[in-house]
Order: structure tokens, then C-alpha cells, then sequence
């Protein structure tokens, strides 16, 4: 929305925008209570989000006997950790804001840099997919629906 926002009052100006122009607004605020709770529910649930993330790690290191936060031999939870609580709180700005370019531009690219310069791919994938799970139990239906393109966007280009 920020951007969209930004991108209209550029190509507006001197003149009035058209109804076309204006939709994003409407979609927007017919919106915006629910993105608002989603965001204040995953904002006040992180760290039993990241109780339960941790839970679903060690479940899946244990069943599946690999280790999800290694890079070689090195144990890196707590970088991957900190790293997905930033994307987590991304996903729930971009949620809230409505600006998939912004978060494609200002988070991912860096974060996909740094994924695939350590080879960390495969535990990226798994992790992933545990976070939108554990975050939708923390979710109404309509407030995983606002949520669900930020967390698609960040794990669609974190697993490319």
C-alpha cells in the first residue's frame, strides 16, 4: 500500500486520480481491522511462536535425524533464529501495510543472498514451512488470509 501510495501521488499529481487509480484504497480499508489484529496477535504471540518453532525443530531433527540450523559442522540456531524473527516481523508489517514490493525489496533479496552463499537451503525450506504453520494457529481465518501473501512471498523466494 505504501508504495502504491507513494507510486500514485507521483503519477497524480496535478491532477485528481481516477476511480481505477483510487481501488487499492478501497480494497485496502475494507481490510485494514483485520490486518491490523493479525498483526497486533503476531507482534503479541512471538515468542510463543518461537517456543513452539523450536518444539517443531528439534521434532523434525530428531524423526528425520538432521540438523536444521547447521552450516557444516557449525551449530547457527541462533542466527537462523534471529533471522526468522525478522522475516516473521516483515511478514506481519507487510501484512499490515499491504506492500509485497517493499518487503521483495527491502528483506528477501539480502536474506536469499545470504541463505544460498552458506548453503543453507534445504533447512531454510523446513523452517519455513514450520513458521507459517505455527503462526496460523495463532491466526483467525481472515487474519491467515492477510498474512498469507507476505508468508508466501518470503517462502516462495527463499526456497527459489
Amino acid at each position: 500500500m505504501l508504495t502504491q501510495l507513494s507510486r500514485l501521488s507521483i503519477e497524480a499529481d496535478g491532477r485528481y486520480a481516477s476511480d481505477r487509480e483510487l481501488n487499492f484504497l478501497k480494497d485496502y480499508f475494507e481490510t485494514v481491522e483485520t490486518r491490523i489484529s493479525a498483526y497486533e496477535k503476531i507482534r503479541d504471540a512471538e515468542e510463543a511462536i518461537f517456543q513452539q518453532l523450536e518444539i517443531e525443530k528439534k521434532n523434525r531433527e530428531q524423526t528425520h535425524n538432521e540438523k536444521l540450523s547447521y552450516i557444516g559442522s557449525e551449530d547457527r540456531s541462533e542466527t537462523c533464529m534471529r533471522d526468522m524473527r525478522s522475516i516473521l516481523r516483515r511478514c506481519a508489517a507487510t501484512a499490515l501495510f499491504n506492500d509485497l514490493d517493499r518487503m521483495r525489496e527491502a528483506a528477501l533479496l539480502w536474506y536469499v543472498t545470504i541463505v544460498r552463499s552458506f548453503n543453507y537451503d534445504r533447512g531454510t525450506k523446513v523452517m519455513y514451512h514450520f513458521l507459517d504453520q505455527v503462526v496460523k494457529t495463532h491466526l483467525s481465518a481472515e487474519e491467515a488470509e492477510v498474512v498469507k501473501p507476505a508468508m508466501q512471498l518470503s517462502s516462495s523466494i527463499l526456497r527459489s
